[in-house]
């Protein structure tokens, strides 16, 4: 039927095919609104499309859905717009175009700058006054710049048009930006900077090819297509001053740590900040780094710091750009452990007490938190100084980009000590979604990895993650590499409890990465000392859940070897409590009294984190403070510590923890003949584990105890007893 249609067209009359050829030019569909706009079109068929429309319906060669006018066929639209000789199609998208475009602000100022909210939609009129109809502007913006695209640059002669079009584009990206379509927004970036493909970097052009060229880079990073971020930042930084490529440096720096490029990028990091005459210190040590923090304490404290949460500085554009460009350093810097994150940050923060507080200047002082912890041990430090990081977002009206990076840190790794999990994990789901809407792509993935992380460690059951998994690796992998290699670790470990052997998370690296060996391998030949400790810590936590405590102690052992493993984070914590269970069951078995002082060094180190947040601390203080007991020989101490803890887990919704109690004090009581309680604290945490979604683990307990006999044993006791009464 279509090929029939086709072939009937040319012997159609001269304004229905003036009509189909309009609508073509839209490609296969369009709103029925923007007809009625062009009915005042010079072009527009005489009378203007009503009756024309109504007589192509009747043929078939349209048809009306809901508010479009359709093409019945691919075919059909394919034809109509390819029988339009070429300079004429070119010149029918161009008039269109400029037509569109006087209906909307694209021209209404040479400022390169987003269309203001009032623009948000405009209303339009049709000829005969009929019931007022609207278009959306950025709609409107985007059709008439796509019109002019379409017509192509080598269309218009003109300079003067050339600026002008490009101009448009940038309008149309920034609009297509602001409404989180990156691809779009990229593609009229692109198109702009085609037009000014003669003139770039001009004097009259310079600006506008400044926009474009930073929209083409923030686009391309928010699509996770890192070559092309490379290349449109290289193209600003080779043609303009230092001042004007900060937002070209923190992007480019940015994609190089997505690409797992974290030295190089550091690297750089500190050689711009040198040439904007930050005193970086030449050395890193252990000294240098206490003095450089101590200076930045007796500095800010002659500042009043509530004042100046309460009284940001949001005009001072350079400031804003060098806070921006020092986000993407400190997360590089972070990955690797690099002793210059610290350097770094003190200075940023000086810099911001002198220049102005800006929402961005929120992350360096979360830097200053996380060291008052990591390094001087001050809990309560590092609450103040997160206390004013905090203080510095909420003086910011609503989330904005500004803001979503500088959270992003202190949710993970300053307020999480202070709050309970699942505050944390409600906090980084908002945070995912606003990296999202804001572009921020590579960190809505690193947000959602380290959700991941703080619901295995909450319990959440671990199909659920398991699925979670399955839907985001592959992407999490083309955006952020780093994130998706910890998050292939954590699915190896899931894999371990709930006895999963069809799961292959590797095939995300496209073969670069095919197993935990060659992941190792990559961490030590990239010195990507955070990866090469995660490897450790889930060998662990993978034999610490499934009873290997000999194996669980190797890896811990490892594990601690590498700097980063001191650094405040959740995985230090759940390290801390199962290696302190790990060293007391060794010491039962006779391996030697260093076992029972390294087990009292983890639970003082557990007692002095509980007064952060009692949720997630205490039952787990209670639980070292049983084994302990057990291995003093204090037994009354030690029941009450283990049914302590069993109630204390299970109020605070952690039940695999609450398994773990139960699995710990059944192995206690089983080591002094208590074998009837034994079994039956096996059976209860074998429902817990059951209930995690650990399988493995719960079949292993199973059979490691014979608790199908104990089972049997505990009923017919039960029903004896009841028989009895």
């Amino acid at each position: 039927v279509a090929s029939l249609i086709v072939s009937n067209l040319t012997s159609l009359p001269i304004g229905e095919v003036q009509c189909l050829r309009i609508i073509s030019c839209f490609g296969m569909q369009v709103d029925i609104d923007l007809l009625e706009l062009l009915e005042v079109f010079k072009l527009a068929p005489q009378g203007g499309f009503e009756p024309y429309r109504r007589n192509l319906c009747g043929q078939g060669i349209i048809e009306v859905v809901s508010t479009l006018v359709v093409f019945t066929h691919d075919l059909i639209q394919e034809q109509v717009y390819e029988s339009i000789p070429l300079k004429e199609r070119q010149q029918l998208h161009c008039e269109i175009g400029i037509f569109l475009g006087s209906k909307t602000s694209l021209d209404a100022s040479s400022e390169h700058k987003p269309i203001d909210a009032a623009m948000d939609q405009i209303y339009l009129s049709d000829a005969s006054d009929k019931e007022e109809t609207y278009i959306y502007a950025s709609s409107l913006v985007a059709i008439a710049t796509s019109q002019i695209n379409n017509a192509g640059p080598e269309f218009f002669s003109d300079r003067a048009q050339h600026f002008r079009f490009a101009s448009w584009n940038f309008r149309a990206g920034k609009h297509a930006a602001d409404h989180s379509s990156f691809r779009a927004a990229l593609h009229y970036y692109k198109n702009g900077i085609a037009f000014l493909s003669h003139d770039l970097w001009l004097e009259d052009t310079y600006e506008l090819c400044l926009k474009l060229y930073e929209g083409a880079a923030f686009s391309s990073s928010a699509l996770g297509e890192n070559s092309l971020v490379s290349m449109y930042a290289n193209d600003i930084i080779n043609n303009v001053n230092l001042e004007d490529s900060l937002v070209a440096q923190s992007l480019l720096i940015g994609s190089l740590s997505v690409l797992g490029k974290y030295k190089e990028s550091v690297a750089r990091g500190i050689t711009v900040l040198r040439q904007l005459k930050f005193d970086i210190p030449a050395t890193q040590t252990p000294t240098v780094v206490m003095q450089t923090l101590e200076r930045t304490e007796r500095e800010a404290s002659m500042y009043n710091f509530s004042q100046i949460a309460n009284n940001q500085n949001r005009g001072d554009t350079k400031t804003r750009k060098i806070l921006k460009l020092v986000e993407s350093i400190a997360a590089a810097c972070y990955q690797i452990a690099s002793p210059w994150l610290p350097l770094v940050a003190c200075e940023t923060v000086r810099y911001s007490l002198q220049n102005g507080i800006h929402a961005e200047s929120a992350s360096t002082f979360g830097i200053v938190a996380f060291f008052q912890v990591f390094l001087k041990q001050s809990f309560e430090l590092g609450r103040q100084w997160g206390t004013f990081a905090t203080n510095i977002l909420e003086n910011v009206e609503g989330p904005t980009p500004a803001t979503i990076r500088p959270r992003f840190f202190l949710c993970l790794y300053v307020n999480f000590w202070y709050v309970p999990l699942q505050t944390s994990i409600n906090h980084m789901l908002e945070i995912e979604y606003m990296s999202l809407k804001f572009g921020d792509t590579s960190l809505a993935y690193m947000t959602k990895s380290m959700r991941f992380k703080f619901l295995f460690f909450r319990g959440e059951r671990l199909s659920i993650l398991s699925q979670t998994s399955d839907m985001n690796l592959q992407t999490m992998a083309r955006f952020t590499v780093g994130s998706a290699k910890y998050s292939v670790l954590d699915r190896e470990m899931i894999d371990s409890l709930t006895g999963d052997i069809s799961s292959t998370p590797y095939v995300v690296f496209n073969g670069k990465i095919r197993n935990k060996q060659s992941l190792l391998a990559d961490a030590h030949s990239k010195m990507h000392f955070q990866i090469a400790e995660a490897v450790h810590l889930k060998d662990f936590i993978a034999s610490f859940w499934m009873g290997d405590y000999t194996e669980a102690a190797k890896s811990s052992d490892i594990a601690l070897s590498f700097p980063s493993s001191k650094m405040p984070k959740v995985q230090l914590v759940y390290h801390i409590f199962y290696r302190g269970i790990v060293m007391f069951h060794l010491y039962r078995e006779g391996k030697g009294e260093k076992y029972l002082e390294e087990g009292n060094k983890m639970q003082d180190q557990v007692q002095t984190w509980v007064k952060n947040s009692i949720p997630i601390f205490e039952n787990k203080l209670v639980l070292l403070e049983a084994e302990h007991y057990a291995s003093m020989g204090n037994v009354v101490a030690a029941k009450e510590s283990y049914e302590l803890s069993v109630e204390l887990a299970r109020d605070n919704g952690y039940v695999h923890e609450q398994g773990l109690a139960y699995e710990c004090m059944g192995k206690y009581l089983m080591s002094i003949v208590e074998i009837s309680e034994s079994e039956r604290c096996f059976l209860y945490a074998h429902k817990c584990y059951t209930q995690w979604g650990a399988m493995a683990k719960a079949s292993k307990l199973w059979k490691d105890w014979n608790l199908g006999l104990s089972k049997g044993r505990i009923e017919h006791s039960t029903i004896k007893h009841q028989r009895d009464e």
